[in-house]
């Protein structure tokens, strides 16, 4: 659905290499986080307008997936049953 549309797994210095980037490592992401990036190439002549239409595609077609996705379903499930997440939980431990 998205071919026109530059994009791969990882990150850029990382593409060749059979492990996880450590740039988003740096970045705090867990292993899980790192595994499930994507990266989009921009050039100079891409336009505003292009980049909103690809994000707009991008976020139908993540709405999509998900809603077709039992574990993403399972998974909001146990996010939302009262829990707090990491980031909250160690959010709130540390203030």
């Amino acid at each position: 659905e998205m071919r026109e549309v530059a994009l791969s797994a990882g990150s850029a210095c990382s593409s060749a290499e059979p492990e996880s980037s450590h740039v988003l490592r740096a970045l705090g992401l867990n292993e899980e986080r790192i595994k499930s990036a994507i990266r989009f190439g921009l050039g100079k002549s891409n336009t505003a307008e292009e980049v909103d239409a690809v994000a707009g595609k991008l976020a139908e077609v993540v709405a999509r997936l998900r809603s077709a996705s039992p574990l993403y379903r399972m998974t909001r499930q146990q996010d939302t049953s009262g829990g707090l997440g990491e980031l909250e939980h160690r959010t709130a431990s540390s203030g």
